[in-house]
């Protein structure tokens, strides 16, 4: 073939085959042809009219970078063409920690703190990491400040926006896991909550391959616990009977702030978890500390990789089998379920 593919993951130029299925691999949007001239279709009339913002192959073959910010779901579904992609929804009333838990996570990957076998690998979103983890990188006196994370506000308010991770094993077949997870503001669970016909911008999770539910532990142990537990209830059912939620999906009943309960799981915490277990889905509870208040006692991060890595491997994900064995070219499971 003469050209070569600017996508490093492609094998166009020994298999023949492009990546993201196209029958002729020049009208891919990654071909360049040994000219070195790329190689595009037209642009649809909505991207000429979206302007400069519009990210476009230059005619001298250069690469595209992205632009690091959060992703919406047509990026999403770039990604999953080229790979699995485990889809992961982090969801949550308002000031639960959802925002804190995704930066523990980020913080621990770049700074090579993930468990012990596995290593960051890279990210797509950095900027949009970046953005949330820098409240936590500003503290007065050593201490942590009492707003760790600032409140999520969606560009769009009507779509979900999406974090991109990448780890991969450090030893033996050093396999690559791909995340996209949900960084949603806690007012979609309440709208939610109020009126099934909010069901709406959750459909994208019919696609996840897990949710984890953020609960606020310190919520759950107070007075206040009878109504953050009914309201989580209600959730989950909106969630099973609008959102249509398949059951094979898996639960991870995350207890927030853990560190300031002195790591217990709440006996509410346990109701919620039996209440989503009679609803049809797999349920596992952890208590988790993102950013602990008492690091001599628990430290930072804890309970936080364990909740996604209990979601891979109850959602049977591809974490047993080399990229290797995985059929890229039959991608209608990466991302089948968007299209609806």
């Amino acid at each position: 073939m003469d050209g070569i593919c600017e996508n490093a993951n492609c094998t166009v130029a020994t298999t023949g085959k492009c990546l993201l299925s196209q029958p002729d691999p020049k009208d891919c949007p990654h071909f360049r042809s040994g000219s070195g001239v790329v190689e595009t279709a037209p642009l649809a009339a909505d991207a000429v009219k979206a302007g400069p913002e519009v990210l476009r192959l230059k005619k001298d073959g250069g690469r595209r970078f992205h632009l690091g910010n959060e992703l919406g779901a047509e990026d999403a579904v770039e990604i999953m063409r080229a790979r699995y992609t485990h889809l992961i929804g982090v969801l949550g009333s308002t000031d639960a920690g959802k925002t804190c838990l995704l930066s523990s996570l980020y913080l621990m990957a770049s700074g090579g703190t993930l468990p012990a076998g596995f290593q960051f690998a890279g990210s797509l979103t950095l900027q949009a990491f970046e953005d949330r983890a820098r409240g936590l990188r500003e503290w007065e006196q050593g201490k942590l400040p009492a707003q760790l994370a600032d409140h999520t506000i969606l560009t769009d308010p009507r779509q979900p926006s999406l974090l991109h991770l990448a780890v991969r094993e450090s030893t033996g077949d050093r396999r690559r896991l791909d995340l996209l997870l949900t960084d949603l503001p806690g007012e979609w669970t309440d709208n939610l909550v109020l009126r099934a016909a909010n069901a709406a911008p959750f459909d994208f999770l019919q696609r996840a391959d897990g949710i984890i539910l953020v609960v606020d532990g310190t919520l759950l142990m107070s007075d206040e616990r009878h109504i953050e537990l009914q309201h989580m209830r209600q959730f989950v059912e909106r969630l099973a009977n609008e959102v249509k939620l398949s059951r094979d999906i898996p639960f991870v009943v995350l207890v927030s702030k853990s560190d300031e309960i002195e790591m217990q799981i709440p006996p509410a915490a346990t109701e919620l978890k039996g209440h989503i277990e009679s609803l049809g889905f797999a349920t596992t509870t952890i208590s988790a500390a993102a950013f602990s208040r008492t690091p001599d006692e628990t430290k930072s991060g804890t309970g936080v990789f364990e909740a996604v890595e209990a979601l891979l491997t109850k959602a049977g994900a591809n974490v047993s089998a080399p990229l290797a064995n995985v059929d890229i070219g039959s991608s209608e499971r990466t991302f089948q379920k968007f299209r609806a």
